[in-house]
């Protein structure tokens, strides 16, 4: 059991060792956590645009930004309208060596290809200053609304917000579950480390304390000895239990009031649209509404 209580703790320090050497890699960045939609794009409400993420990186800010516009770009330019139209004629062949006549048909096949203007939104940034051994280097994520048919597109309406509220509590009855919900990697795997460790202690120092208490009754002439063991170990039981407590209460007000990664909130555009319309029969106006 005492070998238990060794182990946890360096379990625990591994854990933080390897958050902390990872958050080492970053020397700068835009936001203390990364926004919620670099591991989950927001859905947009209508099929005339769809969210797209382009990363781009450069010695400075501005040139990872300008990147990103040149792979934004490269990205939608590789669509292209392909028009193709043929028209086949019938000739007629005569081989010299026999006199006879052969009709054939020859294909004229003509391509014509056309660029196509795109439109989108830039939606939202995260960057950070990645060091790299003895380099430094810039890397850029943008979030980008991208038309995706010939119709105008209809982008929605996005805010971003840090607060969870009760969405961040509920998860929270499961200890760091709320904080990792949140997007506070650190902060969660501290409050499920703390828990695992003080469960333990409390475990632990309950199994001595009762064994204790249990040799006290085998051996009576050691019983005042055995009975102060039991006692100590009985107050490390009730300081682990305090200490638990204490640290799930935090857990739970934690996640229902402390800021944590920036949320995407997704607003639909109430928007009326004209779009020509022409066939066979008429030609006139039609209204979109979008709603």
């Amino acid at each position: 059991m005492k070998n238990y209580l060794k182990i946890l703790p360096l379990v625990c320090g591994l854990i933080f060792f390897a958050l902390e050497t990872n958050a080492q890699r970053s020397v700068t960045k835009s936001e203390k956590f990364k926004p919620q939609w670099m591991s989950k794009l927001p859905k947009p409400s209508n099929a005339t645009f769809n969210y797209i993420i382009i990363t781009g990186e450069g010695a400075t800010l501005d040139a990872a930004r300008s990147n990103c516009l040149k792979r934004l770009a490269a990205n939608e330019q590789l669509r292209a309208a392909m028009h193709t139209s043929s028209d086949e004629i019938i000739k007629t062949r005569t081989e010299p060596s026999t006199g006879i006549s052969q009709e054939y048909s020859q294909k004229n096949i003509r391509i014509v290809s056309e660029d196509i203007e795109f439109n989108a939104n830039q939606v939202d940034e995260y960057w950070e200053l990645i060091r790299m051994g003895s380099q430094e280097v810039y890397r850029c994520h943008t979030l980008y609304a991208v038309a995706s048919s010939y119709l105008p597109p209809v982008f929605d309406a996005v805010s971003f917000s840090r607060k969870y509220g009760a969405r961040g509590f509920v998860r929270s009855i499961i200890p760091g579950w709320g904080q990792l919900y949140k997007g506070q990697k650190g902060k969660g795997a501290g409050i499920i480390s703390g828990e695992i460790v003080l469960i333990g202690g409390i475990i632990a120092a309950e199994n001595l304390r009762a064994s204790y208490h249990k040799k006290m009754k085998e051996q009576p002439r050691h019983a005042k000895t055995y009975n102060t063991k039991a006692d100590n170990w009985g107050n490390v039981r009730n300081v682990c239990i305090g200490a638990a407590a204490a640290l799930y209460l935090y857990n739970l007000i934690d996640a229902a009031v402390s800021p944590g990664a920036k949320r995407t909130i997704v607003r639909k555009t109430h928007q009326v649209q004209m779009i020509p319309v022409a066939c066979t029969e008429f030609t006139g106006i039609g209204i979109a509404l979008t709603f």
